[in-house]
Order: structure tokens, then C-alpha cells, then sequence
């Protein structure tokens, strides 16, 4: 098991820095809060509140006093590696996504009710997958219920546990607890409802992100603020600067989380990213984003003990392939300097607009390799080998491979790739053929599993029951 601290990105004095200037921005210029009934209860927990522009200046005694209250919530933020490997890697469904891009036609366009039922009966059939979720958002479906109507349609596909999505309005959150409670059985379940309630930067918190925080709050979501400025944008270009804004958004989150429900679990996640001043596209898988990430994500930990989460999968690549691959690797370099680093997001494209089955799979096989690598070996005299190695020493030759002990201890010693090629020279034709033919094979085995699909026997008075719910909620007037 690989176990020690994590390094650290700047010494104790410059995180009291960034600590002191987030201070500062929240009690002097504060947050810009499109809610009154949250500016109220900010206000009766001593803030300042101007009316006229929603701003909300924090008290440092309120901010002090939620952290405070957090930290002996959260007393252990020590970085966790897994003891053991898992060969068969378990993939989840999750994104929401608006566009699928097919391979290899490279066509990117909006995701359809056939595309959402593609992909669950792919993952039903395919047992890398534990869970399904709610991969895209579809287009033709209001949006007001279409994590209602994801639900059932997924519910009519598959047995598996069903997972939920982003939530982008509060008007749903009741009715896909009340759905949860169905699938699992579980009082109050949240597990359909994503609990991050991402800021608007610089310190904008909007009326619809406002209402769905409230409502993740009165549900019993647990708190957890999400930031994403954008350096040279939403941001200073610095990388300290937009770093900062990152730090007082989360601090802004759990304030307000604190003063709403104060018994709530915390956490938060941060997905900065920079902008490329010869595209002027933003990025979220530079090295810049990196250190911004890794530096709120530090800051939290050891000044405060509260365990951030950086979104490290979120990065720029458009396509399948080597480009794709070396983005989402890219991240690992952050590992030692940041808890939770992994190729997470499996199968997302151009920073969460597009999902792509096939990579999907490559990320997997990605993963399985990171994890493999994090699980360390075994150190024992059955592994340690010596009475063979001593018999292999008195022979003419040696061949390991032809040995009991090799036949007992290679599945659980070495990780085996399905996709990436590891035989030798074929030849140049062949080898400048390589990665295409890879993606040909990875795109026929998603094919081949949705056309391979049955359906399994599926309760049909729960599904008379989320289509109870759906339809109560598709009657409601909009707001």
C-alpha cells in the first residue's frame, strides 16, 4: 500500500496568505446573491446585505466560526490509496451530457432518446459497468423534467443501480428523491440529485443556482460548493489570483451551507481553468489549471481540514485517441499535491459538452493501469519467490514463465490492457494503421454489445410508480 503525505505546493505562510485575502474579499466587497430568501438568512446570521445590487458581505466571525464547525465534522483528510487491486475495473455512467460524438464518422451532435437508450443497454450488457446514470441531456425533452424522464426510461432498461446527473433546476429535486426512494427502497434517498452547487465567477451566486441549492439543503443533500473561474477571463491571469477567487467561492458555499443546515456533511470540488490568449479558448487541462486547482485544493486541507475535490477529468480533448489520452494523463503529474487526483469523467470530450463511447474505453483502460500502480505489491515469501529463483539459478536456462508459480500469481500481479498494443514490430503498415484500428475494434465491441442486448425482467409497478411521479411533475406550472 502506498501510504506518506502529500507534497506540498507552498509553504504555511503563503496559505495563510491566500486564506487572509479570501477573507478579505468576502467581508469587504462580499458575494452578489440573486435569492432573497438566502439573503435574508445571511443577514440574520450578522452579514451585511445591500438590497439594491444583492450583495452580502461575510463577517471573518461567521466564516471562523462555520469553519470551525466544519473542521470537527471533517476530522480526517488524510490521502486514502486502495490496499488491494481490482482487475475488473467497475465503470458508472454519469456527465450530462448535450452532444454524443460518433465514431468514425466524427459527427458531434445533440443527444436523442435513441442515443440515451444506445448507451444503457450498451452498459447493462457490459459487465465493466456497476451502475447507469443519466449520460446525457437530451435534447426534444423539457428540461424542467428531463432528469424525471431519463429516470424512467433508464428504469425500463436496466436492473442496475440508476444514477443521477446535474441538477439545473430546483422544481425536480423533490420528485427525484421521491424517484430514488423507489429504486432503492431508501428513505430520503439523494442519490439521483448531484449535491455540488457550482458558483458563477467572480462570487456570483444566481437565482436559479440559488433556488437549487436551497432545495439540495431542505432535502439533505450535503454541502458542497463547486468553483470554476477561468484565468484571463472570469479571473486575474495569474495563477494565485484566480487560484484566490476559487478558495472564496468555497468559503462563500459553506458559509451559506452552514447557516441553512450547520449538521450537513461538507465537501467541495474546484474545476478552474485558464484562457489560451492565441485561441482565446478557455482550458481546463493546462498546467495552469493544475496549479490552481492543486492550491485551493491545499489551502482547504491543511488550513482548514476540509477535503476538496479538483476535477481533474474536465479537460479540453475534442476527438478519441492519443490527443485525448495524453490530456487526461496530464493530471497525474497533480497527484502528489492534490487529494483525489484520477482519470475521472470517463468518456467526456470538449470539457463536458460531448460523450464518446469509445472513449469511454480508453479511459477505462486508463484507470484500470493508474490503479493498478496504486495498489502497490505484495511483499511475502510466496511472492518474494527465493527457493525458485535459487532453482532457476542451478539451471542451463531459465524460463519463469513455465512454472507453477507464474500460473498461481500472474492475474493477480499484472494488469492486462484490452485495447493498447504491447506485441512487437509488425510492420509499417500495419503500425501507421495502429491507432485506428485500435478505435475500429473498441467502436465494434460498444456496437456489438447493444445489439447483444435482452431485457431483463423489470418490475413493472415500480415503473408504473416513476411514471406516477413523472407525470405529477410535468403538470406542475412552470414557475
Amino acid at each position: 500500500m502506498i501510504t506518506g503525505k502529500i507534497w506540498e505546493l507552498h509553504n504555511q505562510a503563503t496559505l495563510e496568505q491566500m486564506d487572509a485575502a479570501a477573507i478579505h474579499l468576502l467581508s469587504h466587497s462580499g458575494c452578489r446573491i440573486d435569492h432573497d430568501g438566502l439573503l435574508n438568512l445571511m443577514e440574520s446570521a450578522g452579514c451585511q446585505v445591500t438590497r439594491n445590487n444583492h450583495r452580502c458581505r461575510i463577517p471573518e466571525r461567521l466564516i471562523r466560526k462555520a469553519l470551525e464547525c466544519i473542521r470537527k465534522g471533517n476530522p480526517d483528510t488524510a490521502v486514502k490509496l486502495p490496499s488491494g487491486w481490482n482487475p475488473q475495473h467497475h465503470l458508472v455512467h454519469s456527465g450530462s451530457y448535450p452532444h454524443i460524438l460518433d465514431w468514425p464518422s466524427g459527427e458531434r451532435r445533440l443527444a436523442t432518446h435513441q442515443d440515451l437508450i444506445d448507451m444503457a443497454r450498451m452498459a447493462h450488457v457490459m459487465d465493466d459497468f456497476k451502475s447507469i446514470g443519466r449520460l446525457f441531456c437530451c435534447h426534444g425533452i423539457d428540461p424542467r423534467i428531463e432528469p424525471l424522464w431519463t429516470t424512467v426510461e433508464l428504469a425500463k432498461i436496466t436492473t442496475k443501480p440508476i444514477g443521477g446527473g446535474e441538477i439545473f433546476y430546483a422544481e425536480y429535486i423533490e420528485p427525484l428523491v421521491r424517484m430514488a426512494e423507489v429504486l432503492t427502497g431508501n428513505p430520503n434517498d439523494t442519490s439521483l440529485v448531484a449535491a455540488c452547487d457550482f458558483f458563477i465567477a467572480p462570487l456570483i451566486f444566481d437565482q436559479t443556482q440559488a433556488e437549487c441549492f436551497m432545495e439540495k439543503r431542505r432535502v439533505g443533500c450535503p454541502n458542497c460548493p463547486g468553483t470554476m473561474p477561468i484565468s484571463g477571463l472570469s479571473g486575474p491571469v495569474t495563477i494565485a489570483g484566480t487560484a484566490l477567487i476559487g478558495l472564496a467561492e468555497l468559503l462563500a458555499g459553506w458559509v451559506f451551507g452552514y447557516v441553512v443546515n450547520p449538521d450537513l456533511p461538507v465537501g467541495g470540488i474546484v474545476a478552474s481553468g485558464s484562457l489560451d490568449m492565441r485561441s482565446a479558448t478557455p482550458c481546463f487541462g493546462s498546467p495552469e489549471a493544475l496549479l490552481q486547482d492543486a492550491m485551493v485544493v491545499q489551502t482547504c486541507r491543511r488550513l482548514y481540514s476540509i477535503t476538496v475535490y479538483s476535477a481533474t477529468g474536465y479537460v479540453d480533448c475534442k476527438r478519441p485517441g492519443i490527443d485525448a489520452v495524453f490530456q487526461k494523463m496530464l493530471p497525474m503529474v497533480a497527484g502528489p499535491l492534490q487529494i483525489g487526483a484520477w482519470v475521472g469523467s470517463e468518456g467526456l470530450l470538449s470539457a463536458g459538452q460531448d460523450y464518446s463511447p469509445v472513449q469511454h474505453m480508453l479511459d477505462s483502460e486508463i484507470t484500470k493501469g493508474v490503479e493498478r500502480f496504486r495498489a502497490s505489491f505484495d511483499v511475502t515469501p510466496a511472492t518474494l519467490a527465493v527457493d525458485l529463483i535459487e532453482e532457476m539459478m542451478a539451471r542451463p536456462t531459465v524460463n519463469f514463465a513455465d512454472t507453477d508459480h507464474t500460473l498461481e500469481h500472474f492475474r493477480n500481479e499484472q494488469w492486462f490492457p484490452r485495447w493498447l498494443d504491447r506485441t512487437l514490430w509488425q510492420g509499417q503498415e500495419k503500425e501507421l494503421q495502429a491507432e485506428q484500428n485500435m478505435l475500429r475494434r473498441i467502436d465494434q465491441h460498444c456496437k456489438e454489445a447493444i445489439a447483444s442486448y435482452q431485457r431483463p425482467d423489470i418490475d413493472r409497478t415500480r415503473i408504473a410508480e416513476l411514471e406516477r411521479i413523472l407525470l405529477h411533475a410535468a403538470r406542475r406550472p412552470v414557475p
